[in-house]
């Protein structure tokens, strides 16, 4: 079966046509039948019924306009007022970050305690910023930052002030190590033994009194 060719309109030359009949002819072809695969019964006219008609249909969930939660929950601690954004003045009215000589009285349960305190300002003021952007609010970005800052600072304060301890301890270590008078694999008992003023004029050791 040989193709059929056409005459081409632009260059003038013949080219191969896809299909057995003329454009012509297939724009008045009234075949009922034509696209359709005739091995796999498919295409632009399938033969089976695709409609629902007489099934019932689901009913819609019915969901909740508003969602409200508990008033003591958890996540109400990052919103400073579970209402409403705060202002820049109210942004703005907050304390000087703590110092490094502040810091090196307290004990380890004041610093552990104001290190969470800053982290869960730090989650405050991130949650107010994420607000103001779903919002575009265009205000308080700057006094948030500023705010962010001293905490940060704060933060730092009491790194410095664990490192100095660390240091300290180390070089505490160091000297324990060193002095006749500590002996460190002691566990029963104290290990620190001061000598007697007997013992330090003679120069004596412990072991011979």
């Amino acid at each position: 079966m040989s193709i059929p060719s056409v005459q081409c309109t632009r260059h003038g030359s013949p080219r191969a046509c896809f299909f057995s009949t003329s454009p012509a002819r297939c724009k008045s072809d009234r075949n009922k039948q034509r696209g359709v695969s005739a091995i796999k019964a498919t295409g632009l006219r399938p033969r089976q019924t695709l409609s629902i008609r007489g099934r019932p249909l689901p009913n819609p969930v019915k969901t909740q306009l508003q969602v409200t939660g508990t008033p003591d929950h958890g996540l109400w601690g990052f919103f400073k007022d579970q209402r409403r954004l705060q202002t820049p003045v109210e942004e703005s009215q907050h304390g000087r970050s703590w110092t490094v000589g502040e810091l090196r009285g307290r004990d380890w349960t004041s610093l552990h305690q104001l290190w969470w305190v800053c982290v869960k300002e730090r989650n405050r003021l991130a949650t107010d910023k994420t607000e103001r952007k779903r919002l575009r609010a265009g205000y308080g970005d700057y006094e948030n930052e500023q705010r962010d800052k001293t905490v940060q600072e704060t933060m730092k304060a009491i790194l410095d002030t664990l490192a100095e301890r660390h240091q300290a301890y180390q070089e505490a270590f160091a000297l324990a190590q060193r002095d006749p008078a500590i002996d460190l694999s002691r566990t029963d008992g104290p290990q620190y033994v001061p000598p007697s003023p007997y013992v330090r004029s003679r120069g004596l050791e412990l072991d011979d009194c």
